[in-house]
C-alpha cells in the first residue's frame, strides 16, 4: 500500500475564507428580483410536481411547517407556547 497517505491538493475542510467567497458569489447571483423570477417560473411551470413543490416550500418558509401529531400516554402536564411571525412579502 505505498503511496496511498499523506497530503493531496484540495483535499480536507474548506477554510472559511472559501467559504465567505461562495456565499458572496451566491448573494450577488440570486438577488432579489432574480429570486423572484425564479420563484414565479416555478410557480407557472407546465410540470405540476414543479408547481407543487415550490408552492410547498414557499409557504414552510412563511408560515412554518405543519405540526406533527405526537401520541402521550399517561399522567402528565403539557404547555405549549406556540409564536407565529409573520412578514410582508
Amino acid at each position: 500500500m505505498a503511496g496511498k497517505g499523506g497530503t493531496r491538493p484540495g483535499a480536507g475542510r474548506k477554510t472559511n475564507k472559501v467559504k465567505a467567497l461562495a456565499a458572496g458569489f451566491v448573494a450577488e447571483f440570486f438577488d432579489l428580483p432574480t429570486q423572484e423570477k425564479l420563484w414565479k417560473s416555478m410557480l407557472k411551470s407546465e410540470d405540476e410536481r414543479i408547481k407543487l413543490d415550490a408552492a410547498k416550500y414557499l409557504s414552510d418558509r412563511l408560515y412554518g411547517k405543519a405540526a406533527q401529531s405526537m401520541k402521550v400516554e399517561g399522567d402528565m402536564a403539557l404547555e405549549v407556547s406556540v409564536k407565529r411571525v409573520v412578514t410582508d412579502l
